[in-house]
């Protein structure tokens, strides 16, 4: 996952602006927490590697740590304009990596790429070029499967959400020509994102929302990870095999739940986590993650990036002060790989497909990135970090803001993911016993600065009483009916960072429950109605914000003639900035944008500004009719049930527990769809009402009938 990736960072805008020793195979004992790689003075092919149980081992029974860097461009380039050689014997020689990942495209692979003049050959010599090389200097290789076409050859050619039946094509092909190269192992997909983990195994129809700009989303059937794991078996190949979780990557959780790939003919799977300070989570949780599943199965961090010391980057949106200001992401990630002897290959050896460990094609390292990790790979070590306290550091942080920003409890706005444990023997309903249910706690301050909140289950949500947040201290109190009966229950618990914790007091029965805070949208997010401006007139547009999951914003302009394209959008607080670059004729212009948000009336004035040219831009947010919270009731089994809608500015939502991907307004007219699951049951319904002031009237539809949906919106 390139974060700033190379020239896939721009996005279509308009003309009517006119104007990331060896790569000997290096084996570590287990007792061996260093991470030092070691040069063998042996060159030649690897011993083959293995996996046991929660091991990487090689064909003499000895653990293998593998260290080493992503070399990218082969996925998004037909020669990566003559480096990609060069690149990897320096990886070898100079960084002294015992692995390099090696980034590749279906399309390309096959001379499907619409900029390939000479078929396929020329791409696939690179690859062979690459493979031999590691060959013979002892280094393994990882040909990973970085770029696919959701199933169009020659189209839609990018990230991604899952791979498509091209894919298997791809895997048929290669893994067959490397099969039992002691040097290879296949990496079957590159972060698979925005499934379920039954697609994520299985397969099954998904839409991709691709992250390279100027992709549309497509529809298309995913093929799952067992599939691609069988189909490179089936060619005889019993390579070691690199498989990451959802979350471009990140995820564990279904994969310890039991979705593990089976392979009871081949050497083994080794699961990948990519990690980056993109996701809502201090490195605290990500480490326990990673104790979790190292304990269990094989692992490698075969992406991560970022930025030391005092340039390093702050907390993307969504994270708490404990992250965002106290914590240096990088150095603490590295901290945590020394001491549990983790594999890794590092994001990136190329000096713009970002974050980069190098800064230009002489491969000098980057000042807050490169150096680390060469220090690393080449002396096996880096000066000791400590972890701050994030209690402390959560203190501290609160204690920088104007006075006028501090509210009591404001560390616990927003929704928090629920995980109650179940108690036998205990009644059920709302905050009873029965809680085996993922549910959500949201919480607010009122126009008073009073906090005000509900708790969120499959049944409905009720209003929380008495909510009280004091030195990352909670308690409240929520009052429920079950079966024409009345029941009181008391919470206490505490916050630590984007954790909340505690316990459930109800008729002399406890339940223990935890869960983590849900990101936040970027303020910048949703459609915005533009007007620019110069001394010549004023034209209309309308601006698109998107946000990816990786945190990632991204732009486009409609309505508009002429094309133009955005890059390097940026949110930092209330304020805005992206490029424009446009297109007439023969010429192109680059243009600054600068502008400021006002979260209060949802308005952004700023300016585009390129070579003594100079636009006034004025805008608000559509569907603010719509955006916000909405109190709605319908019919149900049991009875009249009150839901929350949860209108995000970017027209997502949720309805209860429900996801919503877009909510779409026309007039006064909303329509959105939701899947419900409740265990293994799974079903579709499709809201249709109209919104009149602060009211919303409509229709529950599915397939067994329809159910009268009334609400008020609510501040």
């Amino acid at each position: 996952m390139r974060r700033f990736a190379f020239k896939s960072t721009l996005l279509i805008l308009t003309a009517m602006i006119l104007t990331a020793a060896g790569c000997d195979s290096k084996t570590l004992s287990s007792g061996d927490k260093t991470g030092t790689t070691h040069s063998s003075a042996k060159k030649g092919l690897p011993l083959p590697l293995t996996v046991k149980g929660n091991q990487i081992l090689n064909s003499k029974n000895e653990p293998v740590t593998l260290r080493g860097v992503n070399t990218s461009c082969l996925e998004f380039t037909n020669d990566c304009e003559g480096h990609i050689i060069d690149t990897i014997r320096v990886a070898i020689d100079e960084w002294h990596v015992n692995i390099v990942r090696l980034p590749l495209s279906q399309d390309r692979w096959f001379g499907k790429s619409p900029d390939q003049n000479d078929g396929y050959q020329s791409y696939r010599d690179l690859v062979k070029q690459a493979v031999e090389l590691c060959n013979s200097k002892g280094c393994y290789i990882i040909l990973d499967l970085h770029w696919s076409d959701a199933n169009e050859w020659g189209q839609n050619i990018g990230q991604q959400s899952m791979p498509d039946r091209n894919s298997v094509v791809f895997w048929k092909d290669i893994a067959k020509l490397y099969a039992n190269n002691p040097s290879v192992l296949f990496d079957i997909y590159n972060e698979p994102r925005d499934v379920s983990w039954d697609v994520w195994l299985n397969g099954g129809t998904t839409t991709s929302r691709p992250n390279r700009p100027g992709l549309r989303p497509v529809t298309y059937e995913a093929v799952g990870m067992q599939e691609m794991l069988d189909t490179i078996r089936d060619t005889g190949a019993k390579n070691v095999v690199v498989v990451g979780g959802l979350d471009w990557a990140y995820d564990f959780s279904g994969i310890l739940a039991g979705k593990q790939l089976k392979d009871p003919t081949g050497n083994g799977v080794i699961y990948a986590n990519h990690t980056y300070d993109n996701k809502s989570e201090s490195v605290f949780t990500w480490i326990a993650n990673m104790e979790e599943a190292s304990a269990r199965f094989p692992i490698i961090i075969s992406e991560f990036g970022g930025s030391g010391g005092p340039n390093r980057r702050q907390g993307w949106w969504g994270q708490s002060p404990s992250t965002a200001m106290g914590d240096d992401w990088l150095l603490h990630v590295m901290q945590a790989i020394q001491d549990h002897n983790w594999s890794f290959t590092a994001w990136d050896l190329h000096p713009t497909a970002g974050p980069v460990l190098i800064s230009d094609w002489n491969y000098t390292p980057t000042p807050d990135f490169g150096v680390y990790v060469k220090e690393l790979l080449v002396n096996g070590k880096l000066p000791k970090y400590t972890p701050p306290d994030i209690s402390k550091i959560a203190e501290t942080a609160a204690s920088t803001l104007p006075e006028s920003a501090r509210m009591d409890g404001s560390e616990l706005y927003g929704d928090w993911q629920i995980n109650p444990e179940p108690n036998e023997g205990t009644m059920g309903g709302g905050m009873m016993g029965r809680m085996r249910n993922t549910e959500i706690l949201s919480f607010a301050g009122d126009n008073e600065g009073k906090l005000i909140g509900q708790w969120i289950n499959f049944r409905g949500f009720t209003e929380l009483e008495d909510i009280r947040c004091k030195d990352n201290k909670v308690t409240f109190t929520q009052t429920v009916e079950f079966k024409k009966e009345t029941f009181k229950g008391f919470f206490t618990g505490t916050i630590e960072g984007n954790k909340l914790s505690g316990e459930l007091i109800h008729g002399g029965m406890k339940s223990k429950m935890s869960g983590t805070r849900k990101p936040v949208i970027p303020l910048a997010a949703g459609m915005w109605d533009v007007k620019l401006k110069t001394a010549g007139g004023e034209n209309s547009a309308i601006l698109d914000i998107n946000a990816g999951k990786d945190g990632m914003l991204s732009a486009e302009w409609k309505k508009i003639e002429g094309e133009q394209k955005i890059s390097d959008v940026r949110l930092e607080a209330d304020r805005l900035t992206f490029k424009n670059t446009v297109k007439t004729q023969d010429a192109e212009k680059v243009y600054s944008f600068d502008g400021t948000i006002n979260p209060k009336t949802n308005t952004m004035t700023g300016t585009l500004k390129t070579d003594g040219n100079e636009i006034t831009v004025e805008a608000k947010l559509l569907g603010m009719e719509l955006i916000g919270t909405w109190v709605l009731e319908t019919n149900s089994p049991w009875g009249n049930m009150k839901q929350r809608l949860k209108v995000n500015s970017d027209m997502s939502g949720m309805y209860g527990l429900n996801p919503i991907d877009k909510i779409t307004l026309e007039g006064n007219k909303v329509t959105f769809k939701i899947t419900p699951e409740f265990g293994r049951m799974r079903f579709e319904m499709n809201f249709e009402g109209k919104i009149e002031g602060s009211k919303i009237t409509g229709e529950l539809k599915n397939q067994r009938g329809n159910q009268t949906v009334t609400g008020k919106k609510i501040n």
